[in-house]
């Protein structure tokens, strides 16, 4: 068919039109409705527009979409970070079989019990093998978080577990078939998991109706689209009940063994984890502690505090994980699981919770732009605004010591920084002078010679005790000309490791010990 047809409407249709006020004449305004036409000219199908089929909108001048790295140029949208989404659980009101209503209890076993006061969530395991308590959150939650419990064990004694999670939600209430004790049977409506998922792990809990053991248990075998095996441990030999799936990936804390200061950490993705890691804590006795868990998609980080309040940060990362870790598009609710194992605990546990909070953060990594190679050509400007309070403790300095932003000459072995001054002695019989027992630089020697024959410095790198005159060799000599005074100066100083020792002999030669006239030479010498 053509386009643009002419209308002629004939007796009795209605065109829709509303009256409307067009400069400043009264006119009837035909009233329109927005189609989409697709196909080919000769065989278009009109759709109308709805919020099924929106009308397509392109923007003109406006930013591309790119799929790609912006280059220099591109044009953008503005982008505001989101606030953080911040869930949490004080357990405020009071009442016995309490549980918040942010909290859907699964289960609650025999010789268990659930309460909450003053604003602690209460959970009583008593001591019936493989009995349990479940708890799964209502809201859920993926991507970056921070996850933050309160807790108190009023004992840690064997055969009891407690663990607060993060994991998906396989299946809930499904039917369990026991085939043995260590084989069941569950059945779950299209499930999607296959043969290739064989071997892997996920958590098997809320057990009503038979003796069976809560834990994490491997897939055996899918034999349908409708059920799985699993492998399991002290089961009954036969017999039916109910059960929940979770775990699949999962980020745990779990309390278990009887020491108050360790916890069990783990992550898991889609069956696979990377091994528990029993990690230090403060403690799980009263005041109890709090466990912080940071996950952003790429690591996940334990760490914890006590309760008591301080004037400094003292929380203490505890633990790590890289790899297993929960993809950031899995739907992740939070546990609170506690159970008992194969046998009885001695007596009964009380487990304390103060609160639950997961932070729900936005996954957007933060990076500078236009940074520098850094290094002394190219450093980070950096802009300090306020006052800064900097604290140096200066180290003992010995001889050699460099010093930064030095800008004159400093002997860093003295106190002062400047030379010290010893006489030049010069006895009749030549005896070894101690100008300094220990490591050190000559700096000076100014003698004069007062005798009509040539006198002799001898220096020796060796405390004035170890040179024997006449025997011990020395590591140089300097010669005064009679009658005239020397003057020798260097700055740096000359280097004795050891000590510095001289004396003034009557000849030359470095074991010389010739005797000289009382007060033959006089002098001083500067040294560091």
């Amino acid at each position: 068919m053509p386009d643009n047809v002419g209308y002629d409407p004939g007796n009795g249709v209605k065109v829709a039109s509303r009256e409307v006020t067009y400069s400043g004449e009264t006119a009837q305004a035909q009233s329109v409705g927005l189609v989409l036409f697709s196909g080919a000219d000769d065989a278009k199908t009109a759709t109308d527009v709805s919020t099924a089929s929106p009308l397509p909108v392109n923007v003109q001048n406006g930013p591309a979409v790119l799929t790609k790295n912006p280059m220099f140029g591109d044009a953008g949208s503005v982008v505001r970070q989101a606030p953080a989404d911040i869930w949490s659980v004080g357990f405020a009101d009071s009442g016995s079989s309490l549980l918040a209503s942010e909290f859907t209890q699964r289960r609650l076993g025999t010789g268990v019990g659930v309460s909450q006061s003053s604003s602690n969530l209460v959970v009583t395991t008593g001591t019936t093998t493989s009995s349990e308590f479940l708890a799964r959150s209502t809201a859920s939650f993926r991507g970056a978080f921070t996850a933050r419990h309160k807790t108190i064990l009023s004992q840690r004694i064997a055969n009891n577990n407690f663990a607060v999670m993060m994991a998906d939600m396989v299946g809930e209430g499904l039917s369990c078939t026991i085939n043995s004790a260590t084989s069941i049977s569950v059945t779950k409506t299209a499930h999607g998991f296959t043969a290739s998922n064989v071997g892997q792990f996920m958590m098997v809990g809320a057990i009503s109706g038979a003796a069976g053991v809560p834990g994490r248990y491997a897939i055996a075998s899918i034999p349908n689209a409708d059920t799985i095996n699993f492998t399991v441990a002290g089961w009954p030999a036969s017999g039916s009940c109910t059960v929940d799936l979770f775990g699949w990936n999962y980020i745990w804390t779990q309390y278990t063994g009887t020491t108050a200061t360790s916890a069990n950490i783990d992550a898991q993705r889609r069956g696979w984890n990377t091994g528990v890691t029993a990690a230090t804590i403060n403690t799980t006795a009263s005041p109890g502690h709090v466990m912080n868990t940071y996950a952003d998609g790429r690591n996940v980080n334990w760490s914890d505090t006590l309760i008591a309040s301080a004037t400094t940060p003292t929380v203490t990362t505890r633990a790590s994980r890289i790899e297993q870790i929960p993809d950031d598009d899995v739907e992740l609710y939070v546990y609170l699981w506690a159970w008992n194992g194969t046998t009885a605990p001695a007596s009964t546990t009380t487990w304390t919770l103060g609160f639950v909070s997961v932070e729900d953060c936005s996954n957007v990594p933060s990076y500078i732009a236009g940074v520098r190679p850094l290094g002394s050509s190219a450093p980070l400007p950096v802009s300090i605004f306020g006052t800064v309070t900097t604290s140096f403790t200066q180290p003992a300095l010995v001889s050699g010591t460099a010093a930064i932003g030095d800008v004159g000459v400093q002997y860093r072995a003295s106190a002062s920084g400047a030379a010290s001054l010893a006489n030049l002695n010069c006895p009749a019989t030549p005896v070894a002078q101690s100008i300094k027992a220990s490591g050190g630089r000559l700096i000076s020697i100014v003698a004069t010679n007062n005798s009509a024959s040539t006198r002799w410095i001898k220096m020796w790198n060796t405390p004035s005790a170890s040179v024997t005159l006449g025997t011990t060799t020395a590591i140089a000599e300097i010669g005064i000309p009679p009658n005239q005074t020397i003057n020798i100066q260097n700055e740096g100083g000359f280097s004795f490791a050891s000590a510095i020792t001289l004396a003034v002999t009557g000849g030359q030669g470095l074991t010389n010990n010739t005797a000289v006239t009382l007060g033959d030479v006089t002098g001083v010498i500067a040294f560091a």
